[in-house]
């Protein structure tokens, strides 16, 4: 059984056996700043091997894109056997267990297997050493429970093999590539060095061993057979029951952007997991949510997924430099460690008000690579910088133009790559509330003035006159809602890049501001008051229409009943959303105007946001993990406190519950997670900044007793707890 744990609350997610083994891999995955490493899964399915360990920064060129991130080999229990026969262990069919330690950030299996007539019990603790270093540690133990009587001798081989793929796209089970070789290094007393190269980088592991009781032989060796490198230790059982090995590891890059190695004082098992432990609870104390709910399951889900944001962030900044922040962070390669514009809308918020430098680091990502941006827009006719669809780690465009959908031959187009134009204006709201967060205002003169004003020339760019509409338009694009491109003004986007060009307005005159010619500046005056807004009549309330002629197409069957996960009410839909066909329906996968009411609150009357929200809402299938969030955030803002409950418990827990189970390779759905974390703190608690100061709207759902958070505001660390509804309290240095 995987269970997640915190403290004494401990939840089971679901059984361990070879078909859910790539789940269970990836839900706990063990993760920092540097490294993302799958833990040990009793009974691993070849797929579960497949993706071991990610690398921050270590990218190659990919199966239909142009990068991906490299699935690497992990160092890692290699195979259990009799001494004296060969013979293999072999698992026992007692139900094996895999414990997700949050507040020790560990992951512990316990397994049964049968080594030729003696029974053992085999233990693996694993964890990643510190937050900001690439070093992980493995504790096995290893403790005869059956025959104990008699003399036994067991090996053990830990190393790394070759089994670690790219698969095509994330997602197809036989295309896949390997982007690495492993080369044999050097020994030295029994301990193991070995270097990997991927195409453009040399990666140097090295492995420490500390052993509880003398082993009766130890050898290194290359395999030739298993395709690996491995460190043999004899384990002998004549005068003990129990046996433990401990194997420490630790990663260099040999490349311009070196990460961060070891450097911890402590070399003893015990003096690791120690300072190992006293940094994550320092991690806990500054950022824990609670959440008191009499027995909800959003307590130990909002947890969990506070626990994977803060594994993917702390660290990030400590080579002071901007950080991608791949859509599935180091927990797999589905979307090809790119980054998307979740990181900006979600990601990034969290980070604002949990560590303004990660936050500021995400930005400079995408201000160290705006000459790739104006590139970009260059290549497709713009001005300005447009920031990609997806971009991968140089700063590039990285979608896939074409995918093939297997086992079906057909080969199909990707639009999102040419017809997702809002991204530089996502950019933009990301830098702006960094900035009413923080009123940094070194970095909008350094940094910041400039993204916004070469996101607002790319916004100005995409628009054209329509005669026919006297105002400006944009054709054949795609909004965040999949379901639907080559669709005439999108209500998202031009909300958004008109928004876009007002921000660069507002701050024209301000000193610092780069300069701007005259006649530029009033054609963004002209073009920010006649942008075309489409909008629809619904129970005699005037709202957001999602794209111009939405209101034309036939409608859909409503979502009533709300069930968990995407909510297709037929295969048809099901079949029509996997084949990326553009849907003739008013189904939505994500619903752009949520999720522009979401962004903007005020910009939006109640009745408005009242009426758009029971109006899309039961047209969203929900697909995408990025949707719950948003309507978490409206619905509290409508004060629908029960239903933003359980969109918050949605998203928090999307992973844990809405994922398949069998084969999953598609990794954490940490924007998702994020969203969760904007319903509790944008959404129940109201936050917002107003001239500078903070603002709140508390409110509770009734079945919640109360909720609490923490945030950094303008340098202080503030503890925020909301009581009841109205009631809140704002803690400052105790």
């Amino acid at each position: 059984m995987l269970s997640i744990s915190y403290g004494k609350q401990v939840e089971d997610i679901v059984e361990v056996s070879s078909r859910s083994s790539s789940f269970v891999a990836c839900v706990a995955t063990l993760a920092n700043a540097h490294i993302g490493v799958r833990p040990y899964v009793p009974e691993s399915s070849a797929r579960t091997k497949r993706t071991q360990l990610l690398v921050g920064g270590v990218y190659a060129a990919g199966l239909g894109v142009s990068r991906e991130i490299v699935s690497l080999p992990a160092p890692r229990i290699i195979r259990i056997y009799d001494v004296d026969t060969g013979e293999r262990a072999r698992h026992i069919q007692d139900a094996p267990t895999v414990v997700l330690s949050l507040d020790k950030a560990t992951v512990t299996s316990t397994e049964r297997v049968q080594v030729g007539d003696f029974v053992y019990e085999l233990t693996v603790r694993q964890l990643i050493d510190a937050p900001d270093v690439a070093a992980a540690s493995t504790y096995i133990g290893l403790c005869r429970v059956s025959g104990w009587e008699k003399p036994h001798r067991v090996r053990l081989d830990f190393g790394m093999d070759d089994s670690a793929l790219n698969e095509y796209l994330g997602a197809c089970d036989w295309l896949t590539a390997r982007h690495y070789r492993i080369k044999q290094s050097l020994c030295d007393g029994g301990d193991l060095s070995v270097i990997v190269e991927t195409q453009e980088q040399r990666l140097d592991y090295n492995l420490r061993f500390e052993r509880s009781h003398p082993a009766a032989s130890t050898a290194v060796y290359w395999d030739e057979k298993e395709n690996g490198c491995v460190v043999s230790i004899t384990f002998d059982f004549s005068t003990t029951r129990h046996q433990q090995l401990s194997a420490h590891w630790q990663l260099a890059r040999d490349s311009p952007n070196p990460i961060s190695t070891y450097s911890s004082s402590a070399t003893d098992p015990a003096g690791i997991e120690n300072v190992h432990q006293e940094k994550w609870d320092t991690l806990w104390k500054d950022h824990e949510v609670i959440i008191k709910s009499r027995g909800s399951h959003a307590e130990l889900g909002m947890k969990y997924a506070v626990f994977q944001l803060l594994q993917h962030g702390v660290g990030s900044t400590i080579n002071g430099r901007g950080v991608i922040s791949p859509a599935r962070g180091l927990t797999s390669t589905y979307h090809s460690g790119a980054t998307f514009f979740d990181t900006e809308l979600h990601k990034c918020i969290f980070w604002i008000w949990n560590d303004p430098d990660l936050a500021k680091a995400l930005i400079d990502y995408r201000y160290d690579f705006i000459e790739e941006a104006r590139l970009f827009a260059q290549a497709n006719g713009f001005a300005g910088a447009r920031y990609p669809e997806a971009s991968n780690d140089m700063g590039t465009e990285n979608g896939p133009h074409y995918v093939l959908s297997y086992p079906d031959p057909e080969i199909r187009r990707e639009w999102s790559v040419k017809e997702v134009l809002h991204v530089s204006a996502d950019v933009c709201y990301a830098l702006n509330k960094y900035w009413a967060a923080t009123g940094d205002d070194t970095y909008m003169e350094s940094r910041g003035y400039q993204i916004i004003v070469e996101s607002a020339r790319f916004a100005a760019s995409a628009f054209i006159w329509s005669e026919h509409k006297q105002a400006y338009v944009l054709k054949s694009v795609m909004g965040p809602d999949e379901y639907h491109y080559h669709v005439d003004n999108s209500f998202f986007t031009n909300y958004m890049l008109r928004w876009c060009i007002k921000l660069a307005l507002s701050l024209v005159a301000r000193c610092g501001f780069p300069p701007v010619p005259a006649t530029e500046i009033e054609c963004w005056y002209t073009l920010a008051d006649n942008v075309y807004l489409p909008w629809m009549m619904v129970d005699g309330v005037s709202i957001p229409e999602e794209f111009e002629g939405y209101a034309s197409l036939p409608d859909t069957r409503l979502r009533m009943d709300k069930k968990r996960g995407p909510q297709f009410v037929d295969d048809a839909e099901r079949e029509t959303a996997e084949k990326l066909q553009n849907f003739d329906s008013r189904l939505v996968k994500q619903a752009d105007i949520i999720l522009l009411m979401s962004l903007f609150p005020e910009h939006f009357s109640d009745i408005v946001k009242r009426t758009a929200f029971h109006y899309y809402e039961p047209r969203t299938v929900h697909e995408s993990s990025l949707s719950y969030g948003p309507h978490a955030v409206v619905a509290a803002h409508l004060g629908e406190t029960v239903t933003c409950a359980d969109f918050i418990l949605r998203a928090s827990r999307y992973n844990l519950d809405f994922t398949p189970v069998a084969d999953y390779s598609n990794g954490l759905h940490l924007s998702a997670y994020a969203g969760a974390w904007q319903g509790l703190v944008e959404g129940l608690a109201g936050l917002n900044v107003k001239e500078g100061q903070l603002s709140f709207r508390p409110q509770l759902p009734s079945h919640w007793d109360s909720c609490h958070f923490t945030l950094y505001f303008r340098g202080q660390r503030l503890k925020v707890s909301i009581l009841g509804q109205g009631e809140l309290v704002v803690r400052r240095g105790g």
